[in-house]
């Protein structure tokens, strides 16, 4: 179907909807201990060690606890992923706590849904500066005891965070890709409506990306000179002897769909044109609402 919108009040935009179509054989609610086995961990595919202490399918729910570990700059932490084509809309159900407590006691501790671009390298290969990702977390950051969402975009390794409150409790968090646009997205379980949290135009990722569930915890404990200054011996080796690791993350489900709205033409001029002109869903004057409306709930 063929829907003719007014955007922003300066051009006429033609873009194609449809009702949201899921992609059922990516979808996970785990309900199955082999469940996992479709999804693939960075570790195992690039090659470092695995700091994931607990990865377990249990009562309808994933749970994952990591050891020491960090998601910024060249460093990296557990990630489940798997690697999707083109445009996507995927939510994840989660719950983000101590190990013990509602609320984690150990800073920089967080998990949720992660998108990153795939590196043709592994550890034998490694290089500094090649890391390039996006993510939304919920946990303990900086304040202990405060429950926050953390989004994090990086770029040939160069980290930007963002920080917001949160509450400690079920949150669905939603990232939307469609085409240059991407959108994070987050509601408890209260709300009847989604919360836009952050969009990024990005021209220059490819249209393969991995995307799924990224946690961390105890980063600071590790040795500032390691921490700071030698992210290959921080992802190669274990510090779980130092500090407290205190995090769970408890996902119920995650869902992959195509989003309603896209912008795709046979020509490759005029996709070309969507892309740069028409697609103007990141647009600071298009207002949350309207928003909404356009990628559907």
């Amino acid at each position: 179907m063929k829907i003719v919108s007014t955007h922003l009040l300066i051009c006429t935009v033609i873009f194609t909807a449809s009702s949201q179509q899921a992609v059922p054989l990516l979808n996970s609610d785990f309900t199955k201990p082999d469940e996992l086995q479709s999804w693939k961990w960075l570790h195992t595919t690039e090659g470092w060690p695995d700091k994931a202490k607990r990865k377990e399918v249990k009562d309808g729910n994933l749970i994952i606890e990591p050891g020491t570990s960090g998601w910024f700059a060249d460093k990296n932490a557990p990630f489940l992923y798997k690697e999707v084509a083109g445009d996507f809309d995927v939510r994840a159900r989660i719950k983000a706590s101590g190990l013990s407590s509602d609320i984690s006691q150990t800073i920089w501790s967080l998990g949720g849904l992660m998108v990153r671009v795939p590196k043709r390298t592994t550890k034998e290969q490694w290089k500094a500066k090649e890391e390039n990702w996006m993510f939304m977390t919920t946990g303990v950051a900086e304040e202990s005891g405060k429950q926050v969402i953390e989004t994090k975009y990086t770029l040939n390794s160069k980290s930007n965070l963002k920080l917001r409150d949160a509450k400690a409790e079920w949150i669905t968090l939603r990232i939307t890709r469609i085409d240059n646009a991407f959108i994070m997205l987050y509601k408890y379980d209260k709300d009847k409506s989604w919360t836009v949290h952050d969009r990024f135009y990005l021209v220059d990722w490819p249209p393969v990306l991995q995307i799924g569930l990224n946690c961390y915890t105890n980063s600071t404990a590790v040795p500032g000179n390691i921490l700071w200054g030698d992210p290959f011996k921080f992802n190669n080796e274990e510090f779980d002897h130092l500090g407290k690791c205190d995090f769970r993350l408890t996902v119920d489900y995650v869902h992959f769909n195509k989003p309603i709205v896209n912008y795709n033409d046979p020509d490759p001029g005029k996709q070309w044109l969507n892309q740069v002109y028409t697609n103007r869903l990141v647009d600071y004057s298009l207002s949350n609402e309207a928003l909404l409306k356009i990628i559907g709930e």
